[in-house]
C-alpha cells in the first residue's frame, strides 16, 4: 500500500486520451491532438446530421460513431447546438476564398462571365458537399433556430450580393427594370434545382454536360433580363420572325374582309 495521497487520477487520464477514429484498426489507433479530435468530431457529426437530422441524432450516437464516451464529446462541445454552429462556421470558412473571387467578378460588367462563374460556384457546393446541404435542409424542416441564423447571415447575404450586381446593371441600362431581389433568386433558384436533385436523390446531371448546362441556364436568364437591344438575335431567330409574319398576314386580310361584309 502506498502512503496517503490525493484522489487517484487514472480515470481522468483515460478520458483525456481515449478519443480515436473507429474506422482505424486496433493496431492503427493513435492518440489525437486537440485539433484532430475536434475535426474528427465535426466530420462524424456532419455525416450523422445529414443522415438522421439534427433532432434525430443523439450525443450518444455521436460518441459511439467516434468510439468514445459522451464526457469526451462534452470536452469539445457543450451540446449539439454548439456542435452544429461549429460545423456551419467551418463550412463558411471553407467558402471564404470562393466568395472573395466572386466579389471580384461582380465588380465588372461582363454579365455572361459573372453569371457563368456564379452558376459554377453554386453547383460546386452541391457537388462537393452534399452532406452539408442535407444537414441544412434537415435543420430548416425541423425549424431549428440555428437554421434561421444561417439563412440570415449566409443565404440572404448571398442573395443581396447578387441582387446588388443586378441593380447596378439596371442603372447602367444593361438590364430591364425588374425587381433585383426577384431576379437574383430566380437565377440562383434555377441553378439550385439541379443541385438539389443531385444532393437529395443522387440523380445524374443532364446528359448535356456541366458546361453546357450552365451555358443554357445563363442564356435563359440573360435573354429574359437584358435590354433587347443588348441581346443580338441570331439569323435563325430573324428567319422565324419573318416566317411568322408571313403566316399571320393572310389571316389578317381575311378577318378584315369579313368585318367589312
Amino acid at each position: 500500500m502506498k502512503g496517503a495521497a490525493g484522489p487517484p487520477r487514472p480515470a481522468l487520464l483515460l478520458v483525456d486520451t481515449s478519443l480515436v477514429l473507429t474506422s482505424m484498426s486496433e493496431r492503427n489507433r493513435v492518440r489525437m491532438k486537440h485539433h484532430e479530435r475536434r475535426a474528427a468530431i465535426l466530420a462524424s457529426a456532419l455525416q450523422l446530421f445529414a443522415e438522421k437530422g439534427f433532432r434525430g441524432t443523439t450525443t450518444r450516437e455521436l460518441a459511439n460513431a467516434l468510439g468514445v464516451t459522451e464526457p469526451v464529446l462534452y470536452q469539445h462541445f457543450a451540446n449539439k447546438n454548439e456542435l452544429y454552429l461549429a460545423i456551419v462556421e467551418a463550412k463558411v470558412a471553407e467558402g471564404r476564398e470562393d466568395y472573395a473571387v466572386l466579389l471580384k467578378h461582380l465588380e465588372g460588367d461582363r454579365d455572361r462571365e459573372v453569371f457563368t462563374h456564379l452558376a459554377s460556384l453554386i453547383l460546386s457546393r452541391y457537388e462537393q458537399d452534399p452532406e452539408f446541404i442535407r444537414l441544412l435542409l434537415f435543420s430548416a424542416l425541423e425549424r431549428h433556430e440555428l437554421a434561421r441564423q444561417f439563412f440570415d447571415t449566409q443565404v440572404a447575404r448571398f442573395n443581396d450580393v447578387v441582387a446588388g450586381y443586378i441593380r447596378r446593371r439596371m442603372r447602367e441600362g444593361a438590364f430591364r427594370n425588374v425587381s433585383p431581389q426577384a431576379a437574383a433568386r430566380s437565377f440562383i433558384g434555377m441553378v439550385q434545382e439541379h443541385g438539389f436533385v443531385g444532393a437529395l436523390f443522387g440523380a445524374d446531371r443532364p446528359r448535356t454536360g456541366r458546361k453546357k448546362l450552365i451555358d443554357e441556364i445563363v442564356s435563359i436568364f440573360l435573354d429574359g433580363i437584358c435590354v433587347r437591344a443588348a441581346v443580338p438575335r441570331s439569323k435563325y431567330a430573324d428567319a422565324r420572325r419573318r416566317l411568322a409574319l408571313r403566316i399571320l398576314r393572310p389571316g389578317s386580310r381575311r378577318r378584315s374582309l369579313r368585318s367589312k361584309v
